[in-house]
Parts: structure tokens; C-alpha cells; sequence
């Protein structure tokens, strides 16, 4: 069983990709092996987060079982107005969200001066749905990406927050992670950008396979390396299955 934490659908805006209608990404994740995935539309980075949402909820509805709605969550004040309704965070909860995602460097907001931010890494912690917070959408020089210092920052300011870091790849990216998962059981890193020789094992020696999550990255990025990555790793089984599966069905308290 392979549940991925971090995929998308929706247009790439940078180049063309192989797939990104809900039908195509499915076929995708099906073709890796991969039983679900948790998405966000690209909508929702690119035109507008709350239309994003929508079609992310369109999605999981035509795909219930392979497919799990995170939502984006954005600043209130937009070019022209500021929204009259408030995050409400039931309703996104009732409507069937399992959790966040923030997008600050495609947003155009600093994580630790907006408004909303605290509200909603409050309201996370209590409820227990978790934040996916990227470093950068996948792993290419060329696309935007956040400061490492925000996102240590963040963290360190909402440590009840269940937190899944996206996006980190090697050398200090990496050692800034594992210094935030060793402080912080709610801390998470999913592994779709992580690159670097026997950079799987090394983790689960240095951190264990507790707060490890599989991500692939998908449409952006290779289904089939990802998940080659973490079952060629030199690991036990049992840490193996924590992060292709346990670790995000727990997160996700799915049955």
C-alpha cells in the first residue's frame, strides 16, 4: 500500500506535462503503484486559491478512494478588496479537507507577518489536520522558493501544529528538517525533493521513520522514481511501510 502526501492537479503554467486532468493524474499514480494521493490544484497557486479548492473538492468527489483534498489556504486581501468571510475552517473540515497547504512564495505574503497564518496553524493544532508547508513545489532550480529561514521560523512559532515540510532537498535544506523533526514529534518530511546518496536510509538512522512520509511530486515529477527511491532504500521493511503508508494514514487518521 502506497499512500503519496504530496500531489497535484491542475495545469503547469512553466512547461508542458504529461498529465494534469484528476482522470490523468489517477492514471498516473496507478501506473506507480501508488492506492491515493493527497492534491491541491495548481488553480490554486497560480489564478486563485479559493477557485483552486473548488476543483480540488470536484476531484475527490469523481475519485473518493484515490484521491484526498488538502486545501490552500491564501491571504484575505486581495488586489482590488479584502474577502468579507473569514477562513472558516469547519466548513472546509465538513466539506471534506483533511488538511492545508500554504504557497507563500507563489502568494506573494511573508509567512510570519500575514494575518491569517497564525489563525490557521491554531486551528490546525486543534483540530489535528496538518499543514503542508513546501520549500518549493519540485525540485527545480528554476521555480520559486520559500525562504528556509520562514519555514524554521513557522515552525518554531506553532510547534502543536501538525507540520508536513515539502519541498527540502540536501546539504542544509535537509539538516534544517531533521533539526525540526528532532525537536518536534508534530514535525513530518515527505520525500519528494529529497536527493542525495543513500538520503533515505541516512534519515531513518539519524531521525527513525516515525514522522516520514512518502511524496512523489506527481504530474510534476516521476511517480516511479519516487516510489523506487524509498523501496530501494537500505531500510527495514517495517520502516519501509511507516513511509509508503502508516505514518500519513495515521497523520490523516484514516481507517
Amino acid at each position: 500500500m502506497i499512500l503519496d502526501i504530496h500531489a497535484y492537479i491542475g495545469k503547469w503554467p512553466y512547461w508542458p506535462v504529461d498529465a494534469s486532468s484528476p482522470q490523468e493524474v489517477v492514471r498516473v499514480l496507478d501506473s506507480a503503484g501508488i492506492e491515493s494521493a493527497a492534491i491541491c490544484s495548481t488553480r490554486s497557486l497560480f489564478v486563485s486559491w479559493m477557485d483552486g479548492n473548488e476543483e480540488t473538492l470536484s476531484a475527490v468527489e469523481r475519485f473518493p478512494k484515490e484521491l484526498i483534498g488538502f486545501a490552500c489556504l491564501g491571504p484575505l486581501d486581495l488586489s482590488h478588496q479584502r474577502l468579507r468571510q473569514d477562513l472558516d475552517f469547519e466548513r472546509l473540515r465538513a466539506r471534506g479537507f483533511l488538511g492545508f497547504r500554504l504557497y507563500p512564495q507563489h502568494h506573494s505574503y511573508h509567512p510570519l507577518y500575514e494575518r491569517f497564518i497564525d489563525r490557521a496553524c491554531e486551528e490546525a493544532a486543534t483540530r489535528g489536520q496538518p499543514i503542508l508547508l513546501p520549500l518549493r513545489v519540485m525540485m527545480n532550480w528554476g521555480v520559486p522558493a520559500m525562504e528556509l529561514g520562514w519555514m524554521v521560523a513557522l515552525v518554531e512559532r506553532h510547534p502543536r501544529t501538525p507540520w508536513i515540510l515539502a519541498g527540502l532537498n540536501y546539504f542544509h535544506e535537509l539538516k534544517a528538517g531533521v533539526s525540526l523533526l528532532l525537536r518536534y514529534p508534530s514535525v513530518h518530511l515527505e520525500t519528494s525533493c529529497i536527493q542525495g546518496f543513500h538520503a533515505i536510509a541516512k534519515l531513518v538512522e539519524e531521525c527513525g521513520s516515525q514522522q516520514l512520509l512518502f511524496g512523489s511530486g506527481v504530474p510534476l515529477q516521476h511517480a516511479g522514481a519516487g516510489v523506487e527511491k524509498i523501496l530501494n532504500a537500505r531500510i527495514r521493511d517495517s520502516d519501509r511501510e511507516q513511509i509508503l503508508y502508516g505514518n500519513a494514514r495515521r497523520l490523516l487518521r484514516l481507517p
